[in-house]
């Protein structure tokens, strides 16, 4: 393209933007931001003016236009994918809700991605691979890809085992995702654009809204979400590894992960957590395969794949910040990257950007919203850390040490016991972690090979921003991200061991059986604990969240003809999430000592009245007012001890007492 060329393209382009930069400037003054407006016209109107004189002196040749054509078509697409982007921030400004106004801003999300997927596609004359591309492929490697069909299959498997049942009970968490898909399939929330529970983006609770269209409301779509969730995070830590390692590591490491506890346990349970350990490996797979392949539309999925990291569990959004720092580092590396890629890097951040847009809109409104959960958990924004130097006398210096080592320590000496898992033992077992460590000096020998030190930065910064530098070290929900990570560093150290016996003259056919051996005797380990000793103790055990699902679902089965009232206080409240997910809309009560006396049962509607043990004399109290009901006594199911009494009243028995 010559010189002229290019300045034809760029004066073209500045016409555009001018253009646009009008309509938004038009767009802030119906906001009544009109300062801003009027500066932004003003401006617009000067670039115009000059572009338009500059193509009226020095036109564009034939040659010119001609050179311009193959651009045209694609170069509509991707302005009208930044108009609607536009229009969607203008949208997301408006904060007086409607059903339509959501509808419109969801049309002008999904139309500004599709837009700028087709320009980049059609750019870049991109083809699909031709099936028999893949079929030649699989005839040349059909042991890798039986292997990794294989993989898939096992991994599904041992997450379906049992899943409505195991771990057990069901989470308050879980229920409460449960209940945001809920309003979302009810059409009482049509706002994508906004935070439900726990601070998170509404878009997160989508792919449970699509479980639930195919296997109902229940608790099993709910955990069926985490269960493919937790499978293409397999898929995409093979493909990263192959990306980066070759095809054996790759198999050693998404093999591992098959029946590795951690997570096992996240891809059983219905929480956005698992999304951890897909984000990542997708993105720098996407990335990594961007830049030795220079494809446009790699980098455009690249790009728009870290922009979803910001909708999904708030520890997510970190792959944003890996996906940026990768980059840095492979331009410091890589000697004129920089200047043969500007294009692509567009693509790239245009991608991020356009995806992100309006939740970056709603969080610049609220900020307070977008700092949540990690205002309240990290030790160096809550106040936290100068308040343990003063309550210990120990310098921050020691209290960080601490909380460093109880963070690393979880992955070969200590018990993971904290939330959501509650293991008796570390996350590897002995002859995991010694791979594990195998692996980890392996990847500091090679730090300074781009591969090994993504994957170093990857692992340390997840355990300080998840680990040492929040309450509570180690906090599992917070540490999903090391999975991936873990998982490589005991494939590069198992297939270290591999290549040193490969040197000492071992048979081909020895080494990777004794791989093999190693996947088994680990995948035995870890399911003969997950499944055996922790599923038959109840590790995972609450008596609250076991009263909420237990009575929910008694209540379930009674109908939506009772009310439910539960004396509870101080341990559980009757809105428990479960119960409330198990049972929407049924009337539900938390009665008091103090009220007993004056409580009045619904006429005309049946109740369903239940305490903890705690409370047992209370619930008699109310059987003396109302006489004639069922008693019943419900035991826990993970030791000997009563769960909680319940007390049945038909419709006929509630009458003035």
């Amino acid at each position: 393209m010559s010189s002229t060329t290019r300045r034809s393209i760029l004066r073209i382009v500045g016409f555009i933007v001018s253009i646009l930069l009008t309509l938004t400037g038009i767009l802030l003054m119906r906001r009544q931001e009109l300062l801003a407006g009027i500066l932004l016209i003003v401006g617009s109107l000067v670039l115009f003016l000059v572009l338009s004189r500059s193509i009226e002196k020095n036109p564009p040749t034939d040659d010119d236009v001609n050179s311009l054509k193959p651009y045209l078509f694609p170069a509509l697409f991707s302005i009208a994918a930044l108009v609607l982007t536009a229009m969607l921030i203008f949208n997301g400004t408006d904060y007086n809700r409607t059903t339509s106004l959501n509808h419109w801003a969801t049309a002008e999300w999904l139309l500004s991605m599709s837009c700028l997927a087709i320009g980049v596609f059609w750019i870049s004359r991109w083809k699909p691979i031709h099936p028999k591309a893949v079929l030649d492929w699989i005839k040349t490697n059909p042991v890798e890809f039986g292997l990794v069909i294989l993989i898939i299959i096992a991994s599904l498997v041992v997450r379906m085992i049992a899943l409505t049942g195991h771990p057990y009970p069901w989470s308050g968490d879980e229920a409460s995702i449960g209940t945001e898909a809920h309003r979302i399939l009810s059409a009482e929330n049509t706002n994508w654009f906004n935070t439900g529970w726990s601070g998170q983006p509404n878009v997160s609770f989508l792919p449970t809204v699509f479980s639930m269209l195919l296997f109902g409301e229940n608790i099993f779509a709910v955990r069926m979400t985490s269960v493919i969730t937790g499978l293409a995070g397999i898929l995409a830590l093979y493909l990263l590894a192959r990306e980066w390692f070759g095809r054996e590591t790759a198999l050693i490491a998404s093999g591992f992960l098959v029946a590795y506890p951690f997570h096992l346990q996240f891809s059983r349970i219905g929480v956005d957590n698992i999304f951890d350990s897909l984000m990542v490996p997708l993105v720098l797979w996407l990335i990594f395969r961007a830049v030795r392949t220079k494809s446009l539309p790699t980098y455009l999925l690249a790009g728009i794949a870290a922009g979803f990291a910001l909708y999904t569990y708030v520890g997510t959004r970190l792959v944003i910040a890996m996906g940026i720092g990768t980059f840095i580092y492979i331009i410091i590396k890589q000697k004129g990257y920089l200047k043969s890629s500007l294009p692509h890097l567009g693509i790239y951040f245009t991608g991020l950007a356009v995806t992100i847009a309006p939740m970056v809109t709603f969080f610049i409104k609220f900020p307070t919203l977008f700092m949540t959960r990690i205002g309240q958990e990290n030790i160096l924004l809550n106040g936290w850390l100068p308040n343990q130097v003063a309550q210990t006398g120990q310098t921050a210096w020691k209290i960080l040490l601490e909380q460093f080592t109880q963070t690393v320590l979880v992955f070969v000496s200590q018990n993971a016991s904290s939330n959501f898992l509650n293991f008796d033992r570390p996350y590897l077992t002995i002859l995991g972690a010694i791979f594990f460590l195998i692996g980890l000096g392996v990847a500091f020998r090679h730090l300074f090979d781009q591969r090994f030190f993504i994957l170093q930065a990857w692992f340390w910064s997840v355990l300080a921003l998840g680990g040492f530098l929040t309450v509570s070290p180690p906090a599992n929900t917070r540490l999903l991200m090391t999975i991936p990570a873990t998982a490589l560093f005991i494939a590069l150290g198992a297939w270290e061991v591999s290549r040193i016996l490969l040197q000492l003259k071992f048979k081909p056919v020895w080494v990777y059986s004794l791989n093999v051996v190693l996947l088994f005797i680990l995948a035995f380990q870890n399911l003969f604990f997950y499944f055996g000793t922790y599923r038959e103790r109840y590790y995972f055990q609450d008596a609250n969240a076991e009263l909420a699902m237990e009575a929910g679902l008694q209540l379930q089965q009674l109908g939506t003809e009772y009310d439910y009232y539960l004396l509870g206080i101080p341990r559980v409240f009757a809105g428990f999430p479960t119960t409330e997910f198990l049972n929407p809309g049924t009337p539900k009560y938390d009665l008091r000592a103090d009220g007993i006396a004056d409580l009045v049962l619904v006429p005309k509607r049946g109740a369903f009245l239940v305490a903890i043990p705690e409370n047992e004399n209370l619930l008699r109290q109310i059987i003396d007012k109302y006489p004639g009901g069922t008693w019943q006594v419900v035991y826990r199911k993970v030791r000997e001890e009563v769960l909680y009494y319940a007390y049945i009243l038909t419709q006929d028995l509630i009458s003035s007492p």
